[in-house]
């Protein structure tokens, strides 16, 4: 039997921690004052006089949902689709299916910085006439940017991220790429540079980020709020050629010697 207990007060983020270590929770909601803690046993007394804590009953029918009822097919672009393999693509698309499974690595296509980067890497993809022979995803997260590459066309794939659960996820999704736990620098250059991050993480990592770009294809960074696009994209040697902004998360495209399509006027301003 699962029970629920809501924890309010000062120090719930602590005793959640808590009993993460001290008790066998079956699941955790965060709301906008308080944390829902599930377990199947009797909460074990905490060490936080300040936190109040309630148990209220849980809805059977609750326990009967997997989280998955509601997934859906993504569309990025109109010939460009992100989905789980769980969630069957639609029988008229006729375009590129990145099929990416949704677990414990961020970037599964629902996040706004995921779906800016594509859109980015998209549109330049449209515009040249070769892949790249080489591509290397900084922060990979499930892997999702070098799958776009893998599927069309690149064949050395290279990729890390700080997080190893992500590099275990990214390895199945990417058999025979190279991917390790840390940053960059213990990988070659590439000709396709890609990056999802936040502003900051992007400031820090730009030096290494530069000296791994060979300039032959793009360098794509997303995942900057509005404030940060301009301090970040200074930090390039060349302009940027567009950008795509997605929810409250701007990409950006850095050409390199490949080149781009001519811009439209006003497309991927940042808004």
């Amino acid at each position: 039997m699962v029970r629920a207990f809501v924890l309010r007060g000062p120090e719930a983020a602590a005793a959640l921690d808590w009993l993460h270590v001290h008790a066998d929770l079956a699941g955790v909601e965060e709301l906008d004052h308080a944390l829902v803690v599930y377990t199947t046993a009797p909460l074990p007394p905490l060490p936080f006089p300040a936190v109040e804590v309630h148990e209220h009953a849980v809805d059977p029918a609750l326990l009967r949902l997997t989280g998955l009822e509601n997934d859906r097919p993504i569309h990025v672009a109109d010939d460009l689709l992100v989905r789980p393999p769980w969630v069957p693509a639609p029988a008229d698309f006729l375009g590129l299916d990145l099929v990416v499974p949704r677990g414990n690595a961020f970037g599964s296509g629902e996040h706004g910085s995921t779906r800016a980067a594509l859109r980015c890497l998209h549109r330049w993809w449209g515009g040249i006439e070769a892949p790249p022979a080489s591509c290397l995803d900084v922060g990979t997260g499930s892997g999702i940017l070098a799958l776009y590459a893998k599927a069309r066309g690149t064949q050395g794939i290279a990729a890390c991220d700080i997080d190893a659960p992500s590099v275990a996820a990214a390895r199945e999704l990417l058999p025979g790429a190279r991917i390790v736990v840390g940053g960059p620098e213990q990988l070659p250059a590439a000709d396709l540079v890609l990056a999802n991050m936040t502003g900051s993480e992007l400031t820090a990592v730009m030096p290494l980020l530069l000296a791994r770009w060979t300039r032959r294809a793009a360098l794509v960074l997303s995942g900057m709020r509005r404030a940060e696009v301009g301090p970040v994209t200074a930090l390039v040697p060349e302009p940027p050629a567009w950008f795509e902004t997605v929810d409250e998360f701007t990409a950006a495209c850095f050409p390199g010697a490949a080149g781009w399509p001519p811009a439209r006027r006003g497309h991927g301003a940042v808004r």
